[in-house]
C-alpha cells in the first residue's frame, strides 16, 4: 500500500469554503481502481494549512488517476477564486513498511471503506461508538434492532449492560489502556429486559471508545454432541409415551367394561328394590301400606315386578289342607 500526501495553504481566506468542500465532496475518486481511502486534515495551529491523505494499493494506480481527467473532475467542487501559497504546496507518495502486501493487519486496514460499509449494513455484527462518559454518539442499525431501541444516539451505554459487565467496561475505559485485540464477553439487556451475550472487542481512545461484537458462537462439535444427546432422549421419551399410551388405552377399556357391569348391577338392584310380595294362592299383592289388593288393581297403578308368597287367610287354608 502507498500513501499520497498533498499539502497546500489557502492564501485568500477561503479556509471555511475549502473545509465545506471536503465535507460535501461528491466522492468521484471512490470508485477509481486502486483507491483505498481518503482523509483531510488541517493544521492545529494554522487553519489555512491543509493536508490531504489518500491511500492506494500501489503507486501506479495513484499516478494514473493524478495525471488523468478524473483528477481534474474530482476538483470541480473546489471554491471558485481559491488562491494557494505556492511555497507550501507539496505532493509526495509514501510506501508502507510491512512484511508483505497481504499481511493480516495491513490487509484489514486496506479494506477500511469496505469494512465500514459492511458494518453499516451488517445484521450479525454490532458496532457502536461512545464518548468516555458512556454517551453513545454512533452505532449501526443492527445494534439498535437487537436492543429494540429506535435510536441509540445520546443514550448511555452503561444501563444497556448487566451490572457486572457495565462495571468491567467502565473500568477498561477509565484505565485508558488500549488493547483492541483483547476479547470480552459482554451481556447486554434489550428493551424487554432479556439479556443476550456478545463476543466483543473494544478500542479505547482518550475521548471516546468503540465496541464491536457478534453473538456468541458455540463450538460446533459440542453442539452436535448436545443435539445427538437430545435426539436420543427424545427417542426414549417417545417410546415411553407410546408404552404409557397403550397402558392407558387398556386401563380405559377395563374401566369402560367395569362401568357397563356397574350399570347392569345398578339396574338389577333397582329392579330388585321394586319387587313386591304376592300371595301364591289368591294372587293378591301386598302394597307399601301393608294392604292386600288384587294384582290387577295394583298393576293398574304400578307396573312393577312381583314375587310369590301367602296371605294370612290362604296360609290358614293351606295349613288346614296339610293337617288332613
Amino acid at each position: 500500500m502507498v500513501v499520497a500526501l498533498s499539502r497546500f495553504r489557502v492564501a485568500n481566506g477561503c479556509e471555511s469554503a475549502v473545509r465545506d468542500a471536503f465535507l460535501s465532496r461528491p466522492g468521484l475518486v471512490d470508485k477509481t481502481p486502486g483507491f483505498l481511502g481518503l482523509e483531510a486534515f488541517t493544521d492545529t495551529e494554522d487553519a489555512s494549512l491543509f493536508y490531504l491523505i489518500t491511500r492506494w494499493t500501489d503507486v501506479d494506480s495513484f499516478r494514473r488517476w493524478h495525471s488523468g481527467a478524473d483528477h481534474k473532475q474530482a476538483h470541480t467542487a473546489i471554491p471558485k477564486g481559491l488562491k494557494l501559497d505556492a511555497s507550501f504546496t507539496l505532493i509526495c507518495t509514501l510506501d508502507r513498511i510491512s512484511e508483505g502486501a497481504f499481511s493480516r493487519p495491513d490487509a484489514a486496514r486496506d479494506s477500511a471503506s469496505l469494512i465500514s460499509e459492511f458494518l453499516h449494513h451488517s445484521t450479525g455484527v454490532l458496532w457502536l461508538k461512545a464518548r468516555s462518559d458512556g454517551v453513545i454518539v454512533a452505532c449501526n442499525e443492527a445494534f439498535q434492532k437487537r436492543l429494540g431501541i429506535r435510536s441509540l444516539d445520546g443514550v448511555l451505554i452503561w444501563p444497556l449492560l448487566t451490572a457486572p459487565d457495565a462495571a468491567t467496561l467502565r473500568q477498561a475505559v477509565d484505565s485508558g489502556k488500549r488493547e483492541p485485540s483483547a476479547g470480552y464477553r459482554f451481556n447486554f439487556v434489550d428493551r424487554e429486559q432479556i439479556p443476550f451475550t456478545l463476543e466483543c472487542h473494544i478500542d479505547i481512545q482518550p475521548e471516546w471508545f468503540e465496541v464491536i461484537g457478534e453473538p456468541v458462537q458455540e463450538d460446533e462439535t459440542q453442539l452436535q454432541r448436545e443435539l445427538i444427546t437430545l435426539n436420543n432422549q427424545l427417542a426414549v421419551q417417545l417410546r415411553e409415551n407410546r408404552r404409557k399410551t397403550k397402558a392407558l388405552h387398556r386401563a380405559k377399556a377395563k374401566l369402560e367394561r367395569a362401568l357397563v357391569e356397574l350399570c347392569e348391577s345398578q339396574r338389577h338392584l333397582t329392579r330388585l328394590q321394586e319387587v313386591i310380595p304376592m300371595c301364591m294362592r289368591c294372587g293378591k299383592v301386598k302394597t307399601s301400606e301393608s294392604r292386600w289388593e288384587a294384582v290387577v288393581e295394583y298393576f293398574q297403578r304400578n307396573n312393577l315386578m312381583v314375587s310369590h308368597g301367602y296371605c294370612p287367610a290362604c296360609f290358614e287354608k293351606e295349613m288346614e289342607g296339610l293337617d288332613h
